[in-house]
């Protein structure tokens, strides 16, 4: 098994969709898909080089310690002060389910780290 299909086997024990893009043989781009459970369309794109899934773990890591669920709230909140394109309509949970995404990406980088580590 490949370390795409190793990781994109372990995502998908996990629940996330994942994609893929060989856009040149140096570097691999993952874009992981799953829904919140408040139901929007949560995903991220990050990258890995060559074969090197710590180098992909590393991104992962990146990605979670820079997850703001305030901003991210902030960013699905319409001019009425309430949830648009399809957020909750309520700010609270809006914030919940952006807390919820920050808990699945944690999840997966932690599965991840364990299991090629």
């Amino acid at each position: 098994m490949t370390a795409i299909q190793q990781i994109t086997a372990v995502a998908a024990s996990l629940g996330w969709e994942v994609k893929t893009d060989i856009q040149k043989k140096k570097r691999v781009e993952f874009e992981f898909q799953r829904y919140t459970k408040m139901g929007q369309d949560f995903f991220f794109t990050v990258g890995m080089k060559g074969n090197d899934t710590g180098s992909l773990i590393s991104e992962i890591e990146d990605y979670y310690e820079g997850f703001d669920p305030d901003y991210e709230a902030y960013l699905w909140i319409g001019t009425d002060g309430h949830g648009r394109n399809g957020a909750p309509y309520h700010i609270k949970d809006i914030v919940s389910d952006m807390e919820d995404a920050e808990a699945m990406i944690k999840t997966l980088y932690e599965t991840l780290k364990n299991t090629f580590q």
